[in-house]
């Protein structure tokens, strides 16, 4: 019987040390997001410079500018749409809310719907389509501008081309210094999930990095 007391007190001077260990080996298992892009050497040799995303000047549907430049860091979710895709934007669109309401409380995450028909998705129609998705701004933006801008935006940054159902299905996760940090289909729950995950992931990265 003495024994076995010695034996657990033992142990539980012990559990400090292990859940010690234990916490300080899991930084190093940290899983960090990828980087999507071209990617190449600073001139310093070591550090890397990865794809970052080309600023923009958008509308919203109140008329007011949409910017990297002026929006404080955030985690950025780009998704691309028209007015007059049912497929598979029905399906992006209810993804997205998911993911706007889990995030209704992390101010630093924002959701940006882009049209790419903006001669045919006047702010009217724009409006409508919030009204249509239960979208709520300022988290969750639609918005328009030049067909130029936006086709250079899509092709550039995000590697799209066009209205393909492709540019229709796929969001886009991006850091708070524009990179590319994640790809999926928006038309899949469990991608989707993937998506509210990474965004923790993110937001924990950017707590160590800051350390």
């Amino acid at each position: 019987m003495k024994k076995f007391r010695a034996a657990a007190v033992f142990l539980i001077l012990l559990m400090p040390l292990f859940f010690f260990i234990l916490m300080k080996e899991g930084k190093h298992n940290f899983r960090y997001l990828e980087y999507y892009g071209p990617k190449h050497l600073a001139t310093n040799g070591v550090d890397t410079i990865y794809h970052t995303l080309t600023d923009f000047s958008l509308k919203n549907t109140e008329g007011n500018t949409v910017s990297l430049s002026n929006t404080d860091p955030s985690y950025w979710v780009f998704q691309f749409f028209n007015a007059s895709c049912q497929e598979p934007c029905k399906e992006v669109f209810t993804n997205m809310y998911d993911v706007a309401r889990d995030f209704a409380t992390a101010p630093k995450v924002k959701l940006l719907s882009i049209t790419t028909h903006p001669k045919n998705d006047s702010i009217p129609v724009l409006k409508q389509v919030m009204k249509m998705n239960s979208i709520h701004p300022p988290q969750w933006q639609l918005c328009t501008g030049d067909s130029l801008e936006i086709d250079s935006l899509m092709r550039t940054s995000f590697f799209l081309k066009g209205s393909t159902n492709a540019a229709l299905n796929t969001v886009f996760l991006v850091d708070s210094k524009f990179h590319l940090r994640g790809i999926y289909d928006g038309a899949d729950l469990l991608e989707m999930k993937r998506l509210k995950d990474d965004i923790k992931i993110l937001s924990y990265e950017t707590r160590q990095k800051s350390k």
